[in-house]
């Protein structure tokens, strides 16, 4: 059964990296001896632990606890995420302590991230990586102290971006939240900048971008996959987006 991280004992640092997976690829078989922080970046990965489905996307955070099976019988979609094993933690089931899952927001989180990855390869003292690990934790943390209507908000965006090729319409989020559209509507705008359209759209431009640059799957395909009703709104979107064609936008990843 998962507790929560206690938040008055200090982990040690042990590795972490940046990982993308390929398209079709799963995770793997194992029994790992560390617990295992995942930051989700994009894309959704998809494994069981101990038996019981796990399905994490952007902006979601999962620690795989030590000694418990972990496999992969779905195929991923493609995910990106950040992952990080650490030990000598103490698991409760009292507070303070942090949650096994939660949210958080990857681009208030991204440079940390990226000062690990940096550490890690410069093979930083011991202690600089471990403190690096703590502040991480401890924005988590930190993170699951927010109002109810930012709580709401966060639901909201993983339902619209769950099925980028079915996404719930605002009538379906209103009787599932039990808020008029027009309120739902505002927070989502007032938190995120965007209404829960324009996020929608956001959501599969940044897929689509993610399956220009793994595969050789055709642009037909990719609109096709990301939810756009035909090539020609996907195309418009995406030159909107990132200034160029979805050819184009391939073309200058190959010369990279």
């Amino acid at each position: 059964m998962h507790i929560g991280l206690s938040m008055q004992s200090v982990p040690t640092y042990r590795l972490s990296a940046f990982r993308k997976f390929l398209p079709n690829e799963r995770h793997i078989t194992r029994v790992e001896s560390s617990d295992i922080l995942l930051l989700m970046l994009d894309g959704v990965l998809r494994f069981t632990e101990d038996g019981v489905p796990v399905e994490l996307s952007r902006g979601e955070y999962y620690i795989q606890q030590r000694g418990l099976f972990q496999d992969g019988p779905e195929v991923s979609d493609c995910p990106y995420y950040f992952y990080l094993h650490f030990g000598d933690c103490v698991w409760i089931d009292a507070p303070p302590s942090l949650p096994h899952r939660g949210l958080f927001d990857p681009d208030t989180l991204l440079p940390l991230l990226r000062e690990l990855n940096n550490a890690e390869g410069e093979e930083a003292p011991l202690v600089v990586k471990n403190g690096l690990l703590c502040t991480i934790l401890t924005r988590l943390f930190q993170g699951q102290a927010r109002s109810e209507r930012d709580m709401l908000v966060d639901r909201m965006a993983r339902c619209l971006t769950q099925d980028l090729q079915n996404p719930p319409s605002l009538s379906e989020l209103s009787a599932a939240f039990h808020f008029s559209e027009n309120y739902l509507i505002r927070i989502f705008r007032n938190s995120m900048g965007i209404t829960p359209h324009a996020y929608i759209n956001a959501a599969r431009i940044r897929k689509a971008k993610l399956l220009l640059s793994t595969g050789n799957i055709t642009a037909d395909r990719v609109a096709y996959e990301c939810g756009f009703a035909d090539y020609a709104h996907f195309y418009r979107s995406f030159r909107k987006d990132a200034g160029c064609s979805p050819k184009e936008y391939r073309q200058k990843l190959l010369l990279l």
